[in-house]
């Protein structure tokens, strides 16, 4: 299985759900990057679980380690390399996942894939645990592009039948990824985030899920960027 992307900037996430830690390197950031790791960190704990009744209750702190590419606060051109600690790791709950597998999640294939030598605590290599460690590189990243004049953010859309506002295809700009990020929600409406609520609410008292969708925008991208068919922005 390939955990790595990129060709310019080069991502590989490492780790498993219930493993001692999880992580990421990142190679090919340029020397001399400053780094703001209290912005990371704001950037992480919008995704850490255990923060509400409506995610889950597995309770991380999402502190990222760096164990190479910055001297202080700034890249030095060494991979980027950084690990996150698994704290709160029940593996017990997973047991019954060889012959229980999850509607909605990859133990059934992860299964058939590698033979049952795949590890099943908390989805291992497959879990939205994963998640944490792709975070650490796009919040660098974010950081990077924004001095270029580059902004990127994203809303909850939806989730079951309740509709967020979407983006104004025009006139997006970082006011509206800065009130999405506000919100205890992702959301560009307080309306639209009570009904989201209660649609999470709603299908966790029926020991159900439910989906949604995330609208995503960038703002000031050069004219020109990428190339024909594969390396498009839209591809």
């Amino acid at each position: 299985m390939s955990s790595t992307y990129g060709e310019h900037l080069k991502l590989s996430i490492f780790g498993q759900s219930h493993a001692p830690a999880i992580g990421m390197t990142l190679d090919g950031v340029p020397a001399g990057q400053a780094i703001d790791l209290d912005e990371l960190q704001r950037f992480l704990d919008r995704r850490a679980p255990g923060r509400a009744e409506y995610a889950t209750p597995r309770k991380e702190a999402d502190r990222p380690e760096f164990l190479s590419g910055l001297v202080g606060n700034v890249t030095c051109g060494a991979p980027l390399a950084a690990i996150i600690r698994n704290t709160n790791t029940r593996s017990g709950d997973y047991s019954n996942l060889a012959v229980v597998p999850r509607p909605g999640h990859a133990d059934y294939t992860a299964a058939v894939k590698y033979g049952g030598a795949q590890d099943a605590a908390g989805g291992g290599h497959f879990s939205g645990r994963l998640t944490a460690p792709l975070c650490i590189a796009g919040g660098i990243a974010k950081q990077i592009l924004s001095r270029r004049g580059i902004e990127c953010g994203a809303h909850i859309l939806s989730v079951g039948a309740a509709r967020d506002i979407p983006f104004d295809p025009v006139n997006v700009s970082r006011d509206d990824f800065a009130l999405a990020a506000a919100h205890e929600l992702c959301v560009l409406d307080e309306g639209a985030m009570a009904r989201m609520k209660e649609e999470i609410l709603s299908a966790r008292a029926a020991e159900d899920s439910v989906g949604g969708s995330v609208e995503c925008a960038v703002t000031g991208l050069p004219a020109g960027l990428g190339d024909p068919m594969f390396d498009g922005v839209e591809n």
